[in-house]
């Protein structure tokens, strides 16, 4: 994966990570997630399935469908999609 796309990928989710709690946000943090989870596939990492399941998780914080999730589970799931991406 070129820097440049690890960068926007960053970028997808720290947005996500600083704009979680405002209700006004949740549709960008969504879109954000779809376009990281998008740049992951197409990288073709060998953990990008892995990678993806897991900000699946993350936006199903917003959309409802992760009725268990919380915060937590949000930054946890971004939190270990960044040190994967780190290698």
């Amino acid at each position: 994966m070129d820097q440049t796309t690890k960068d926007t990928i960053y970028f997808c989710l720290d947005f996500v990570k600083s704009n979680y709690s405002a209700q006004s946000q949740n549709v960008q943090c969504r879109n954000w997630l779809k376009m990281a989870m998008e740049l992951i596939i197409k990288s073709d990492l060998p953990t990008g399935d892995f990678i993806v399941a897991n900000l699946k998780d993350a936006d199903g914080y917003f959309s409802g469908v992760n009725s268990n999730a919380t915060s937590n589970t949000l930054f946890e799931k971004i939190d270990m999609v960044k040190t994967l991406l780190a290698d």
